[in-house]
């Protein structure tokens, strides 16, 4: 964004993701997939709770953590205060092709 000047960062979650969906299940994977499932669990408790589909519920919990991570950032927070970008998420229906914001 500061070299490139973008305006927008868009983090896209979808629907049915298998991802979510192995944390969900506390799937134990090695390496970089591992990793990655220990990431997403924090969404995943954080909307266990929630009435509706906990596969969608986690998904979106997803979308708005990595979302807060960005703008946290220490160069991005200076440019969001700045006015000179955005962060918003998206979630994507496989289905439809839809894109809903989420944050």
């Amino acid at each position: 964004s500061l070299v490139l000047g973008t305006k927008v960062i868009l983090v896209m979650g979808h629907e049915r993701c298998g991802a979510v969906e192995a944390a969900i299940k506390g799937a134990q994977v090695p390496g970089r997939i591992g990793t990655l499932l220990e990431a997403i669990k924090p969404s995943v408790d954080s909307s266990k709770d929630k009435e509706g589909d906990k596969l969608e519920n986690a998904c979106k919990a997803n979308i708005l953590a990595q979302v807060e991570k960005l703008k946290s950032s220490t160069v991005l927070s200076e440019l969001i205060k700045a006015e000179k970008l955005k962060i918003v998420g998206g979630y994507y229906d496989l289905d439809t092709g839809k894109i809903s914001i989420v944050s």
